[in-house]
């Protein structure tokens, strides 16, 4: 990017706004003949499908909605195994103190806990395709 110096009064007065719509103009003059010129590739445009701007915003907004959350979900499936193993260990060990519910009570807990995470994906999905339909 080009820096550019000017002065406290060219800044307020905006003499600097009407210089870069200058240097535009030529742009867009050099650029429109070409613009007008006949390529090969025109002869094979496809067809294109009309869609509102509404439309397309809401396609654009939902797909960015809906692949937010994808690398917190990744994480969290990828660590609920290791967890899980660690929680189900730390269960066994109330077994060894003889408070067997309270072990029978974390083992259900993690496992539970783990299918669920496991199933998070899916869940998401038909979220989205709920979603979708409305």
């Amino acid at each position: 990017m080009k820096t550019q110096t000017m002065s406290i009064s060219e800044f307020m007065s905006g003499e600097y706004k009407k210089k870069s719509k200058k240097k535009t103009s030529k742009v867009a003059s050099s650029i429109l003949p070409i613009a007008l010129l006949p390529t090969v590739a025109s002869a094979q445009t496809p067809e294109s499908v009309p869609v509102g701007a509404t439309e397309w915003m809401s396609e654009k907004a939902l797909e960015t909605l809906a692949h937010a959350l994808d690398p917190l979900v990744d994480l969290m499936v990828a660590l609920s195994f290791p967890i899980a193993s660690v929680v189900i260990i730390g269960s066994c060990f109330f077994f060894m103190l003889g408070k067997s519910d309270r072990a029978w009570t974390g083992i259900q807990n993690a496992g539970l806990g783990y299918v669920l995470i496991q199933i998070m994906p899916l869940l998401l999905n038909v979220l989205k395709e709920v979603g979708g339909a409305i």
